[in-house]
C-alpha cells in the first residue's frame, strides 16, 4: 500500500533537505514540507515549537572524556606518592583524589542521567533552539470515541564515528567506556575513603591503575565519539515519517469507504522533532499535552527505523531509560501482523530511546513499530552517512502500514 509514495517522500527530503540536525534550519525545513504534505491528507494542521537545549545530549561526551582522563592522571600521581616516587605532602594528595573523584562521579552522573536515562541534567551550560513538532488531525465521520497518535520523527543524528570507522568494534568501544568509567569512581572513591581510614591497599590500587591506564585509548576515543556533521537519517528515522504520511493518504484515498475511514476515533498523525537530541521534542509534547491525552484515553503507535521486510518487532521495553509499554498494545499488533503473514517479533530495545518512551515514562498507553535488518542488532548505517534510502525496502513500509491501518480498525470497532 503506497509504497512507492513513501519511499518517493523519503528520497525528495534526502535530496532536497539533506541532513537534519536537531534544532537547525534544515530540521525546520524538513518540517514544512511535512506539514505541506498533511495539509493534504488531513482535516488540520499545525506546528508546535518549543525550546531545549539539543546539543547537550551527547555534546558534553567528549568532555567527560576529558574529565576521566584527567581523573587517571590524577590517580596516578596520587598512586606514585603511596608507592614513594613522587614527593608530595598527605594534604596536597587529598586534594588530587577529591579532584580525581569529583570528575569521575560527574562523568558517571551524565552518562546514566543524561545519556542513559535521559534527564536534562547539563543542559544548561549549552545553548539554547527552537524546534518544532508537526501535527496532522484526522477526524472520524462520527462521535469521538478514541484518539490515536501515529509517530514518527524527522530530524537525524550526528555522525558517530565510532560506528563508521571501527564497525563493530564501535558498540564494544561504548560498552567498555561506560563500565570503564564507572569502575574508576568507584575505585577513586575507595581509594580516597581509605587514605581516611590509613588502609593500605597500595597493590590493589596499583593493580586497577594499570587497568585505567588501559583506559586511556577509549576515553581519547570517546573524545571523537560523533562529528557534528548529521547523517541522510532515511532508514532513522525518514522511514517511520514516511509511514505516518502513508497512513494519512491511504485515509484520505478511502474517505468515502466506511470499512476503512474511522467512525469513531480521531487520528493524529505526528512527526516529532528532536528525538535525536535526547526525544526533546516528544518529551515537550507529552508536557504540553499529558492531561488532555489521558482524558481522551489516547494510545501511540510510535515508529522507528522501518528497514527491512517482514523483520517488524514490536517494543514491549525500553530497557536503559526504563520505559515499559502497553502490553494489549503489544499484543494486539503483534497479533494483526501474524493474521496479516508478516514477520514479526516482540522485542526489547536494549539501547538508547524512542519517542514511545516520553509516552510510557508517563503512563500513556505506547509501543512502537521498529524493522532492523536483523531484529535489534546495529545495521552497518545506524548513524552514519550510509544511512541513505536505499537501506530502505519499500516492502517494510507497506508492512508498518498495513499493520497501523489494521490496528485503527480495530480500535474503531471497540466500544
Amino acid at each position: 500500500m503506497h509504497e512507492n509514495y513513501m519511499h518517493d517522500f523519503i528520497i525528495r527530503i534526502c535530496k532536497d533537505i539533506g541532513p537534519r540536525e536537531s534544532g537547525t534550519k534544515a530540521e525546520e525545513q524538513a518540517g514544512d514540507i511535512i506539514e505541506e504534505e498533511m495539509k493534504k491528507l488531513c482535516d488540520e494542521t499545525h506546528q508546535e515549537e518549543y525550546i531545549s537545549s539539543p546539543t547537550a545530549f551527547l555534546g558534553f561526551i567528549r568532555y567527560g572524556a576529558m574529565l576521566l582522563i584527567g581523573a587517571i592522571v590524577l590517580y596516578w600521581l596520587s598512586l606514585l606518592k603511596d608507592l614513594g616516587m613522587l614527593q608530595i605532602t598527605p594534604e596536597l594528595n587529598l586534594v588530587f583524589m577529591f579532584i580525581a573523584a569529583g570528575m569521575a562521579v560527574f562523568t558517571v552522573i551524565y552518562f546514566i542521567f543524561e545519556v542513559m536515562i535521559y534527564y536534562e541534567i547539563v543542559d544548561f551550560m549549552f545553548p539554547k533552539r527552537k524546534s518544532k513538532n508537526i501535527i496532522g488531525i484526522i477526524n472520524p465521520t462520527g462521535e469521538v470515541k478514541h484518539t490515536i497518535l501515529f509517530a514518527g520523527h524527522h530530524d537525524s543524528a550526528y555522525e558517530f564515528n565510532t560506528f563508521y570507522y571501527l564497525k563493530t568494534l564501535g558498540a564494544v568501544t561504548i560498552f567498555l567506556g561506560y563500565i570503564g568509567a564507572i569502575i574508576l569512581s568507584i575505585v577513586i572513591v575507595l581509594k580516597l575513603i581509605f587514605s581516611f581510614l590509613s588502609i593500605d591497599w597500595t597493590s590493589v590500587f596499583m593493580g586497577f591503575g594499570i587497568f585505567f591506564l588501559c583506559l586511556l585509548p577509549i576515553a581519547v576515543v570517546y573524545i571523537f565519539f560523533h562529528s557534528y556533521k548529521s547523517v541522510p537519517g532515511a532508514f532513522d528515522n525518514l522511514s517511520a515519517v514516511s509511514v505516518t504520511l502513508g497512513i494519512g493518504k491511504y485515509l484520505a484515498e478511502n474517505k468515502e469507504n466506511p470499512e476503512i475511514y474511522p467512525k469513531h476515533t480521531r487520528v493524529h498523525l505526528i512527526s516529532f522533532a528532536g528525538e535525536e537530541a535526547g526525544l526533546r521534542g516528544s518529551k515537550r509534547y507529552v508536557q504540553a499535552h499529558c492531561e488532555q491525552l489521558k482524558e481522551s484515553g489516547a494510545v501511540l503507535v510510535n515508529m522507528d527505523s522501518i528497514g527491512v521486510k517482514d523483520n517488524i518487532i514490536i517494543g514491549k521495553n525500553e530497557l536503559l531509560i526504563g520505559a515499559k509499554h502497553n502490553k494489549k498494545m503489544v499484543e494486539k499488533l503483534f497479533e494483526i501482523a501474524q493474521n496479516s503473514k508478516i514477520g514479526a517479533v516482540i522485542g526489547t530495545l536494549p539501547f538508547g530511546a524512542t519517542d514511545a518512551a516520553a509516552f510510557s515514562k508517563k503512563q500513556l498507553p505506547a509501543t512502537v513499530i521498529m524493522a532492523y535488518p536483523h531484529k535489534l542488532s546495529l545495521p552497518k548505517y545506524y548513524h552514519t552517512r550510509l544511512d541513505t534510502p536505499d537501506v530502505v525496502e519499500k516492502g517494510a513500509l507497506g508492512q508498518a502500514l498495513q499493520i497501523c491501518v489494521e490496528y485503527l480498525k480495530y480500535l474503531d470497532k471497540m466500544d
